[in-house]
């Protein structure tokens, strides 16, 4: 059953109160809806209910450790077969991301059943109102989105449940989820805050370009949408910082690069779990073990920059099946938990580099147009032009360029679902040794199994 607990708002210790209001732990029937600052809490709720799993940790296995920049690392089962490709129903990260998922939407709708109803003259001041539903409805799409992206067919909740019913809904179609996922994103356009100095609140510029990507995504993607909704971001005064590092050294939080940060005043150890033991301490093993294929990636390209920020070696004190040399085994440095900086859910270059995609994509002389722009990209890190010159090469070099920039960073399985390309890149990994990983990834493997949990206890599930 999908998480049903109407006013129970969750809170962790490691997240930024960036809205700047009281925080709230536990919301009552009798103060939950009675006025604007109710509103306010019910809505830093659902900003708070983010520093969960899912957003703090599981985003990078299942955006980077799937595909090919991330062995599992570690010990933990779950993990492991997310990262070989052989995910049971009883997987435990596959139901807490179902949990933690629903639980945001949950929070979103406690905020779209209510708010409108709040008798405040102070919600339409400056339409407030309007803009906390927004926000809402943004959160909200932006949990679907990735339910969609992960599981495919999926409930397709927009109100808290009234009835026994309502406890055990049906499945939508994916083309429903994606329906509502723009009529949200639509709304949000229109009605958030057009900019916010703290990039931890969502606003018109999130929307537009998570509408760009979900154009992108969704079947026969819409290229022209892509271009108008990147073109909607990159036009709203946003830049790409001069220094690639700057964007990880917690110097330089809440940049002009940064569409979308999740804020941090510590990771609590969280990301303790992957980072270099020099950093945040020795004793375990750490998961999320950056792939010789991407280092390799990074040294054919001759990207210097770029690997330096993302990766990091350190001397460990354990057998690893694919790095053996304890000098040369490889960490994650993007996010350097002796800093706390904050991390990004989207920035200005993930967005560049879709825009040049939905260029290329749209033929004629739109490879060219992407090379503007993949050149961009590149030359912020010292690399010189693409190569690339028509769309089938400037079509890989896109790909390599999302990879090489966005490393460890939640996107790299995605863009190879979207493209189609899982399976073909993902059944020729080989280890340092050039001896294939076998991973055998069929049509069947792309998508997680609903949570045997679920399936239990909701028979129209099945």
């Amino acid at each position: 059953m999908i998480a049903a607990g109407a006013f129970t708002l969750a809170l962790t210790s490691c997240k930024k109160d960036f809205l700047d209001k009281q925080p709230l732990s536990q919301v009552t029937p009798d103060v939950a809806f009675a006025d604007a600052a109710a509103a306010e809490k019910l809505l830093q709720g659902a900003y708070d209910g983010m520093y969960n799993d899912y957003h703090i940790m599981d985003f990078m296995t299942n955006g980077d450790v799937i595909a090919d920049n991330c062995y599992a690392g570690g010990d933990n089962p779950a993990n492991l077969q997310l990262d070989k490709f052989t995910v049971e129903p009883t997987n435990a990260n596959v139901e807490r991301d179902w949990v933690n998922l629903y639980r945001d939407i949950k929070n979103c709708n406690l905020i779209t059943d209510n708010v409108p109803g709040i008798d405040d003259s102070q919600l339409d001041v400056g339409d407030r109102r309007n803009q906390i539903l927004a926000e809402a409805r943004i959160l909200r799409a932006y949990m679907y989105f990735n339910l969609v992206r992960l599981w495919g067919a999926v409930p397709l909740v927009l109100k808290i449940p009234a009835a026994e019913s309502e406890f055990q809904p049906a499945k939508a179609t994916v083309d429903e989820i994606y329906t509502q996922i723009i009529a949200d994103l639509e709304y949000g356009a229109a009605n958030a805050q057009v900019t916010a100095a703290n990039k931890g609140i969502v606003t018109r510029s999130v929307a537009n370009a998570l509408l760009a990507k979900v154009y992108a995504t969704k079947a026969n993607p819409d290229w022209s949408k892509v271009l108008q909704y990147t073109d909607a971001v990159i036009g709203n005064g946003y830049s790409l910082l001069a220094n690639y590092d700057n964007l990880w050294d917690s110097q330089h939080d809440n940049n002009a690069e940064a569409i979308w940060e999740m804020q941090y005043d510590g990771y609590g150890g969280l990301h303790g779990n992957w980072m270099p033991s020099q950093l945040f301490g020795a004793g375990w093993k750490k998961f999320n073990t950056p792939t010789n294929d991407l280092i390799a990636a990074y040294d054919t390209e001759g990207d210097k920059v770029r690997k330096a920020s993302s990766i990091l070696y350190d001397g460990i004190g354990w057998d690893d099946d694919y790095w053996k040399d304890p000098a040369t085994y490889p960490h994650i440095r993007k996010y350097r938990a002796d800093d706390k900086s904050d991390t990004y859910i989207l920035r200005l270059a993930d967005i560049l580099l879709l825009k040049a995609e939905a260029q290329n994509e749209l033929g004629g002389s739109g490879w060219s147009q992407a090379k503007v722009i993949v050149d961009q990209v590149r030359a912020r890190v010292g690399l010189a032009g693409t190569p690339a010159a028509d769309q089938a090469s400037m079509r890989l070099a896109i790909e390599k360029e999302r990879r090489l920039e966005l490393a460890f960073e939640g996107h790299r399985w995605f863009d190879l679902l979207r493209t189609d390309r899982a399976i073909t890149v993902m059944n020729a990994q080989k280890d340092g040794n050039g001896t294939n990983l076998g991973y055998n990834v069929t049509p069947a493997k792309l998508l997680f199994p609903i949570p045997q949990s679920e399936l239990d206890r909701n028979p129209n599930m099945r």
